[in-house]
């Protein structure tokens, strides 16, 4: 089911994303109403439609970005609290945002040190779920004495493993998130549409690290 609502180049720039928000929100985190929740990277592909799909389900929003333009989009998508991590320790704004507890799910969509940073950043026996495979000298320390729940999402397993009963389930996904699309209640900001024999130049602009959303390339 294609939502009426978006163009070619929308549609064919959600599933992805969308997949992989909604199964880390839902699927590993068991996110709840009322939750506190942290986006990392709250302007980008996955992050700006995992705060929409937070929202909707009546959780709380903090989330780390890299400019004043990209705090103002998340605001926009119903973030409370924009971080720029740029200019402020995004553990302490976190802290104090949560009167010190800690977030209940964290989704983390950048790896590396913040990975590890995260882990005070969310509450004792909270989530925090990656899209990236930790490092291997990650320090678990502040995660076991928190006892956090940590998970890995790919949205790409069912199909390299087969598995016909989760595929059906992304399908689920989808169809449920049409109907969010075409009553107003989800969007997908596609921020450049490049034709295919700019791809080059499309992927320099990802590089660049100044984009918000998503970018498409258009087959004629």
């Amino acid at each position: 089911m294609t939502p009426a609502s978006l163009s070619f180049a929308e549609a064919a720039a959600a599933p992805l994303a969308l997949i992989t928000a909604w199964e880390s929100l839902f699927d590993r985190a068991r996110l709840e109403p009322g939750q506190q929740v942290l986006i990392h990277g709250g302007a980008g592909g996955v992050g700006h439609l995992a705060i929409q799909l937070a929202k909707h389900a009546g959780a709380r929003l903090c989330t780390t970005v890299g400019s004043e333009d990209k705090a103002a989009f998340a605001e926009q998508l119903g973030a409370e609290e924009p971080i720029l991590y740029k200019d402020e320790n995004f553990v302490l704004a976190i802290l104090a945002w949560t009167d010190e507890q800690g977030v209940d799910v964290a989704l983390g969509t950048v790896g590396g040190e913040t990975f590890e940073h995260s882990f005070t950043a969310v509450r004792c026996y909270g989530d925090l779920v990656t899209l990236l495979q930790p490092a291997a000298n990650t320090n678990w320390m502040v995660a076991r004495q928190r006892n956090l729940r940590i998970s890995l999402e790919l949205m790409l397993t069912p199909i390299y493993l087969g598995m016909e009963d989760a595929q059906r389930h992304q399908g689920e996904i989808l169809r449920r998130c049409a109907g969010l699309f075409d009553n107003g209640e989800l969007r997908v900001h596609v921020a450049q549409s490049f034709p295919l024999a700019e791809a080059a130049a499309a992927h320099r602009v990802l590089e660049s690290g100044s984009m918000s959303s998503k970018l498409a390339l258009v087959i004629d």
